[in-house]
């Protein structure tokens, strides 16, 4: 299959587990606690463990791994004990979940799970951050995305331009959805790419700028995807790009505010998050490249009188991305982290208005993507 230019464009599912392999993983899980109160010992588990202590950046890949650190939770241990309680919980709702074939949200789980224990005022889960933690222990002990466990997260965000996407039985192209373009939904594993005809993926922060974007009909001119994540690049928004990334073989150029939260989004898609390093491979995309906005952008396009001046929270975000390795190690990014302290400003997406409102699609996008004018 090959898309309107005549590139192959490759829907390989080598990468997704089957349901029966899935329900093996959690069988397997379940059977070694077995195993182990049939030879009369305490039942336990291991869990790798998923804090900033435990990750690290690989130079090499530009990825950020988990380490060898795991943690273990035994039944007998008081300490563990709740903790023990609910990931066996979790695991035993996501097997019915998979022999049924049924997909619940992550808020579903919480409802479907929670209870008091019997003679007792303690409920099996106080909310779901609690489940949604044990979902994440889960998910990383077996290596299996947690869609993959059929508990999906809420879809947020959006993709336009000339694509043509199949999935749950329906076809569409995405340049003919309206103003607002497709719902990534939060499980993309099945999605089929019929055919495409884009020459980049431009990932976009704000869901106005994806408006306007939109309107000013970019897509086209630009020859471009565009998706957004309407702020920071939720799960289902990531692995679609990856997904986009590794079959079309695209490239992936950000679009984000230039702010210490912009230049973290736009290192968690390329790097991978500190919170889910353990699925970087799956998530992370190392060759994006990033357009803007720029501390620099400000003194070319003349726009010191739309910036915005930086808050003490702001300032203590650019001193911690100062120590992160991936921008510590990188002169132009540390420049950019510099520049935007010693001036004590920050400049979002939307302040490309005040030349007008066409400006980012006539002139600002298309002069930096030409002249690749990118920071990576």
């Amino acid at each position: 299959m090959t898309d309107s230019k005549g590139k192959a464009l490759s829907n390989s599912k080598e990468k997704v587990l089957s349901n029966e392999e899935i329900l093996n993983s959690l069988s397997s899980f379940g059977k070694n606690m077995v195993d182990q109160i049939k030879n009369e010992e305490p039942p336990k588990f291991f869990v790798p463990t998923r804090t900033q202590t435990n990750i690290r950046y690989d130079e090499e890949k530009r990825l950020l791994r988990l380490g060898e650190g795991k943690s273990e939770r035994k039944f007998i241990n008081a300490a563990h004990t709740r903790k023990f309680m609910q990931t066996t919980m979790v695991a035993s709702a996501c097997m019915s979940y998979v022999n049924a074939e049924k997909t619940v949200g992550k808020r579903e789980l919480y409802y479907n799970l929670k209870h008091s224990l019997p003679n007792s005022k303690e409920n099996t889960f106080d909310d779901d951050t609690e489940s949604g933690s044990v979902l994440d222990d889960l998910e990383c002990s077996l290596d299996i995305l947690r869609s993959q466990l059929h508990v999906n997260a809420k879809g947020r965000g959006s993709v336009y331009g000339d694509i043509t996407i199949k999935q749950a039985g329906d076809e569409f192209n995405c340049s003919g959805l309206g103003r607002g373009g497709w719902l990534i939904p939060g499980n993309v594993e099945d999605i089929e790419i019929t055919n495409c005809n884009a020459d980049f993926i431009l990932a976009i922060e704000n869901d106005a700028m994806m408006s306007r974007l939109i309107e000013e009909k970019t897509w086209k001119s630009l020859g471009c995807i565009l998706v957004t994540g309407e702020g920071m690049f939720p799960r289902g928004v990531r692995r679609f790009l990856k997904i986009l990334y590794e079959r079309l073989k695209l490239p992936v150029i950000t679009f984000v505010d230039g702010d210490p939260y912009g230049f973290y989004i736009y290192s968690v898609l390329k790097y991978g998050s500190i919170n889910l390093a353990h699925l970087s491979d799956k998530y992370a995309v190392p060759t994006a490249k990033y357009v803007g906005m720029t501390m620099d952008d400000i003194e070319t396009y003349n726009l010191k009188n739309v910036t915005e001046k930086l808050k003490d929270i702001d300032r203590n975000r650019i001193n911690e991305e100062m120590r992160y390795p991936w921008f510590k190690n990188n002169p132009v990014w540390l420049r950019q982290l510099k520049l935007m302290a010693e001036k004590g400003i920050r400049i979002e997406q939307q302040a490309l208005a005040n030349k007008s409102l066409e400006f980012v699609a006539s002139t600002y996008l298309p002069e930096k993507i030409e002249n690749e004018m990118f920071l990576d």
